[in-house]
């Protein structure tokens, strides 16, 4: 729910250099998200964009944004993306 009780929409992105534009012009900002994958079970993040590393709420954390956006879309080993979209939605 946002501040005005309705529920918050997630924001779908549908090719890798969607989701990474998204987040490289977040600027100096840290926030936390889910990613919710079309298949599996939706997952929790931490982004702080002056270290430009994405971390798991578990405390995993990923070399970079390159290896966090080929995780999100379920990337093969060439970087094809496995999956259509990815929703994302911020959670604070």
């Amino acid at each position: 729910m946002n501040n005005n009780g309705s529920k918050k929409h997630p924001i779908r992105f549908q090719k890798p250099e969607q989701l990474q534009s998204y987040l490289e012009k977040a600027g100096n900002n840290e926030f936390s998200f889910r990613a919710i994958p079309i298949s599996g079970e939706p997952e929790t993040f931490h982004y702080s964009s002056s270290e430009n590393i994405v971390r798991e709420t578990d405390g995993r954390s990923f070399d970079s944004l390159d290896d966090f956006i080929c995780y999100a879309f379920q990337c093969d080993a060439t970087g094809y993306a496995r999956t259509e979209y990815v929703e994302f939605e911020v959670l604070s």
